[in-house]
């Protein structure tokens, strides 16, 4: 039978079904915390920015012009524990000072906060606009210690810091974490799916096996019990009945009759020798034996006529026991050649694939009913009037006793298309 052409879970579904919701839930779980601790470290890096502005305006309130690289460095260091990696000072969109390893990346005019993974780049105004210096009232003029006081032009400088909130850090971090965590733990479950629908399958199979093997094993006794008790009655039955046939042979009337009790009498002696044969599972007699003649006595046996065989192009020697794999092919022939129209041989093939012997029988009938590919490889189980079903089984059998296969399939092109695998063991 042709594969499925797209993958589905083997064994039982509700394992699946279980895995999948909990694999969910969990993932569901783990992204809304993961959520919830970026956003957390996102407000820790805002908050951050507003500790190092403020310490900033502390630190450089004094003065007018560029503080020095000390008292940067100094700064530096007094916030490192925050996360602090660098600060700088900027004029113009030029960068002055700095200290530390960083960068601010694009300057851009005004307030700016940018986040990234947890870093955040921050600039501001260095210093707090001066007050507008007092004004004398007496006309407008200023006072004579304003005028005094030498006035130095206040340059327009900001500040700008890159740093690593400690806090936010770590809630990155673990919020990943949980989340390679949560997929591997999703995987693993998958896996103990994965595991038990095939363990699940296997015993399904296992029993079905087993009650398979109860019912060939009565329904083997009783065959074997029903051929033992019928056939020495049958045998004396057949007898008289073919010396009945021959004392009225001259009779017109008699004759048809007698001919047609030798004629049924002869039919269930097959049918006993078919039960017989179903029910022996003794030890095959393996020997050196040439494919191509094997196949060759079962085309002979079913007629010539109603049959084109193909063969290996070399003889070879496969060890096989010749009779009853003659039997085997002769089954699934007289099958084919029944349920093909006239004049519409048989094709069959004998194929080396690989390290296995394969047997391919085709016929031109009306194909296997869908979802009988297995089904007419049990015992009784035929579709023609005449006949018990057995040869099927019986050809199953042989073969499997050979370490092999049989199976079955509607061909594309019409007809039916059996194929006897037997694995490779001879030279």
């Amino acid at each position: 039978m042709s594969g499925a052409s797209r993958w589905r879970p083997r064994g039982p579904w509700m394992p699946w079904v279980a895995a999948g919701l909990m694999c969910a839930v969990l993932l569901s779980a783990v992204l809304f915390i993961r959520r919830s601790a970026m956003e957390s470290s996102s407000l820790v890096v805002r908050g951050m920015a507003n500790v190092l502005m403020l310490a900033g305006l502390e630190a450089f309130r004094e003065g007018t012009g560029v503080p020095s690289q000390q008292s940067l460095d100094a700064f530096l260091e007094a916030n490192r524990e925050g996360g602090l990696r660098y600060v700088a000072i900027i004029e113009d969109g030029k960068v002055l000072e700095s200290a530390g390893e960083g960068s601010l990346g694009e300057i851009q005019d005004g307030p700016l906060l940018r986040i990234e993974a947890g870093r955040g780049r921050f600039i501001h105004r260095l210093r707090k606009p001066k007050p507008e210096a007092a004004v004398a009232t007496n006309g407008g003029e200023p006072s004579a210690v304003d005028a005094a006081t030498p006035q130095e032009p206040r340059r327009n400088l900001r500040i700008g810091y890159e740093y690593e909130p400690v806090t936010a850090l770590e809630l990155t971090d673990r919020a990943q974490r949980l989340l390679f965590i949560a997929a591997v733990s999703c995987v693993g479950i998958l896996g103990l799916a994965f595991a038990f629908s095939r363990s699940l399958a296997q015993r399904e199979a296992l029993a079905a096996e087993l009650e398979r093997g109860r019912r060939l094993a009565a329904l083997g006794t009783m065959s074997a019990v029903l051929a033992h008790e019928l056939r020495n009655p049958l045998a004396s039955l057949k007898g008289h009945a073919q010396l009945l046939a021959e004392r009225v042979e001259r009779d017109e009337v008699l004759r048809p009759k007698a001919d047609r009790i030798v004629g049924e009498a002869v039919r269930l002696e097959q049918l006993m020798n078919d039960l017989l044969s179903f029910v022996r599972s003794g030890e095959l007699r393996r020997t050196g034996t040439d494919p191509n003649e094997v196949l060759r006595a079962a085309v002979e046996a079913t007629g010539e006529a109603s049959v084109n065989a193909h063969y290996l192009p070399a003889h070879a020697q496969w060890e096989l026991d010749p009779g009853r794999f003659q039997q085997a092919l002769e089954n699934v022939l007289r099958n084919a050649v029944q349920v093909s129209p006239a004049g519409q041989p048989v094709e069959v093939d004998v194929a080396q694939e690989g390290q296995s012997l394969v047997f391919i029988v085709r016929d031109h009938g009306p194909g296997i009913p869908k979802g009988d590919e297995e089904r007419i490889f049990e015992p009784f189980v035929t579709g023609r009037l005449r006949g018990v079903g057995l040869g099927l089984a019986i050809t199953r059998r042989i073969v499997e006793l050979h370490g092999g296969s049989v199976s079955a399939k509607t061909h594309s092109g019409g007809g039916a298309e059996f194929r006897l695998t037997v694995p490779a063991r001879g030279t």
